[in-house]
């Protein structure tokens, strides 16, 4: 068996549990890499990912393609994306070396990036695109859903998220919580200056195009960790990437139990 440990290298803390770990599982005859960013991931059986759900969506964008399960370890706040906390990892270990646990396979997303026509940027995400004002001034822009144009939206933006960002920032700006067992988009006005300009839930076969921006002052943000200031003439098409994150279930506890406990919903 081979491991790759993933740490928020902003956090010592995760920095010395890499290494505490690494050494657990070099005594169990268990190969394991650090990340540093740059290796070569080759033959790779679980990538543990330490951190908070930022670090775990760095990851995902950086290792879906190798569709390798992912082990979210909780060193942040909430963890959505984790599936056990930090104190609860060697008690999880035999099963996690035995491979006993199930496999969330969640949708992401590829984003294309035009300036004139010509391609800029192009990334998959898991939670979220969002295509915002960057000094607070009102914009316009056109959205497209396969091929039919829709309203002019006038406001602080547009959100295109996944089920799995369903609970993130799109949330928070009044969107709807997706099961993550769906594949869908989930489209959120941000400040709509017309309340009947709603959040939309899309069928994962549509393309989306966001496009005819009223202002230079446009920030283009993936995840929250991607970000391009971007000018004139530009165009953002959405679909649904060819590759999915398989992230690690160790406790098989039900998704909206597990929101409940998440949001605080159940009183708690």
């Amino acid at each position: 068996m081979k491991v790759l440990l993933v740490n928020n290298r902003y956090k010592e803390s995760t920095e010395l549990m890499a290494q505490n770990i690494a050494e657990r599982l070099s005594k169990k005859n268990i190969i394991v890499e650090i990340d540093d960013g740059s290796n070569e991931v080759k033959n790779i059986d679980l990538i543990i990912v330490l951190g908070g759900d930022g670090t775990i969506l760095r990851a995902a964008r950086q290792y879906a393609y190798k569709n390798i399960p992912i082990l979210g370890v909780n060193m942040g706040t909430i963890g959505f994306l984790s599936s056990v906390e930090v104190n609860e990892f060697y008690h999880y270990l035999g099963l996690i070396i035995q491979g006993d646990y199930s496999l969330d396979e969640r949708m992401m997303l590829e984003a294309s990036i035009y300036q004139n026509n010509q391609l800029i940027q192009e990334s998959i995400c898991l939670n979220e695109v969002v295509v915002k004002s960057k000094n607070h001034q009102m914009i316009s822009l056109n959205l497209e859903i396969g091929g039919d144009k829709q309203a002019i939206y006038r406001g602080d933006g547009l959100l295109v998220a996944t089920p799995t960002g369903s609970t993130a920032y799109s949330l928070s700006c009044g969107g709807p919580i997706v099961d993550p067992d769906l594949d869908s988009f989930i489209i959120t006005p941000l400040a709509p200056h017309l309340i009947t300009q709603r959040p939309l839930v899309l069928s994962p076969a549509k393309d989306i195009v966001i496009s005819n921006f009223t202002t230079k002052h446009i920030l283009i943000s993936l995840d929250g960790q991607i970000n391009l200031d971007i000018e004139d003439n530009c165009m953002v098409k959405i679909i649904k990437s060819e590759h999915r994150i398989l992230l690690v279930d160790l406790k098989k506890h039900p998704f909206f139990s597990r929101l409940d406990v998440k949001l605080g919903r159940n009183g708690v």
